[in-house]
């Protein structure tokens, strides 16, 4: 049965996702296999699985999805022992997509989707759920990951078993020595992307194109000099309230699921690439917007008392929560982590470079050429400004 599916979803799903039920005897048993690293043995009396397979249109690497999450998976659950490892799905058996169909069996976790409760909660209940989450965060932040793991990008096994580095699955690109270089590559990646792009033309156009290049070929370094060595972290990338379950009762979370995207990054990586805009995503300031705007101000000056009122874009009872569980346990968060504002920067332009609503198949096709020449002069606009602002 599939899970989390709508047939008339307009996007391609990244994962197809089934629920997966095994009929058993009292009498049966699971005859012994081959152990594949990151693997655990299928318990005898378990009838419901999981079963995942990455959708190949989705546009990620394929070639290391399937195998970086489950070493993914594998880490996270060494780094929330001894107390929350059962939060994280066990792993049956996998096979690579590398030249084929790859699929993940994997335990099936109780507990309802938070996403789809938590913004009609009060607002004790919503500090006890982002208490918890605030736990997790401390043990990925906290957690030393294997000698064997060298460099920042995706995770693989070796043939001894051991989690190593290899490409990252949000990109084709990886694995890079230092974090200036994985900074540099996945802007790079999103260049070659563009290049392609048929309305975008690797924004050629107008003279942006070699403005950006003079940029990334001396600007881009002046700028990552500006930041700080940050050590290697186990990220998720998409840690929020989509991939976490609960309770509904006990408010106690059950599950965190979805490692598609784990890597190994820094402490600043997940405040970009996770929680969610409006609550604990670290936002830029340069579109405009003026809720992202106040909301990057005092998640790096504090949060005002009283607190605005919510109605934009912004979930202010949910952003003070989240902000005090990270204090209160002493977590790496904006306000503590060294150029915050540098690397804010860096990841806008990594986003500007490849703007989902020129070069999302699904949403170019649903757009007029008028809409389209809109969005490409908007997009030349702000990239113009942002390299006048750093004399580009």
């Amino acid at each position: 049965m599939p899970v989390a599916y709508e047939e008339d979803y307009p996007f391609p799903y990244n994962n197809f996702v089934y629920s997966v039920n095994v009929d058993k005897h009292e009498s049966s048993t699971v005859p012994p296999s081959p152990q594949q690293p990151g693997t655990h043995p299928i318990p005898v009396d378990e009838s419901t699985f999981i079963f995942r397979m990455p959708n190949p249109i989705s546009g990620y690497n394929d070639k290391v999805r399937v195998e970086n999450e489950v070493a993914a998976l594998s880490l996270a659950r060494e780094a929330l022992r001894p107390n929350l490892e059962h939060i994280v799905p066990r792993v049956y058996g996998w096979a690579s997509a590398k030249g084929g169909n790859g699929w993940v069996l994997q335990e099936r976790m109780p507990g309802d989707v938070l996403v789809e409760d938590f913004e009609a909660m009060d607002k004790a209940d919503k500090a006890v759920i982002l208490g918890q989450m605030a736990d997790i965060l401390a043990c990925l932040q906290r957690f030393e990951l294997p000698g064997t793991i060298g460099k920042y990008g995706g995770l693989a096994f070796d043939a001894s078993g051991n989690i190593v580095s290899t490409a990252l699955s949000i990109f084709h690109a990886g694995p890079f020595s230092s974090y200036h270089d994985l900074l540099r590559g996945t802007i790079q990646d999103k260049l070659e992307k563009v290049d392609a792009d048929p309305w975008v033309r690797g924004w050629r156009d107008n003279g942006i194109r070699d403005r950006l290049d003079k940029f990334l070929s001396r600007g881009l370094t002046d700028l990552l000099k500006d930041i700080s060595s940050l050590d290697k972290t186990l990220v998720h990338a998409d840690f929020s309230t989509d991939n976490v379950l609960y309770d509904k009762s006990t408010k106690k979370l059950t599950a965190l699921v979805d490692f598609d995207f784990g890597h190994v990054g820094t402490v600043a990586d997940e405040f970009f690439r996770s929680l969610g805009h409006g609550i604990g995503r670290f936002p830029d300031t340069r579109d405009g917007d003026p809720d992202m705007i106040q909301l990057h101000n005092v998640m790096l000056y504090g949060f005002p008392d009283p607190l605005p009122e919510n109605g934009g874009d912004v979930d202010w009872v949910a952003a003070k929560a989240w902000d005090d569980a990270l204090r209160e346990r002493s977590l790496q968060r904006p306000a503590t982590i060294p150029c915050m504002t540098t690397l804010a920067d860096v990841f806008w332009l990594s986003s500007q470079i490849l703007p989902w609503k020129l070069c999302n198949e699904v949403v170019v096709g649903n757009s007029t050429e008028e809409q389209l020449r809109e969005r490409k002069s908007e997009g030349e606009t702000l990239l113009g400004n942002f390299l006048t602002y750093f004399g580009y």
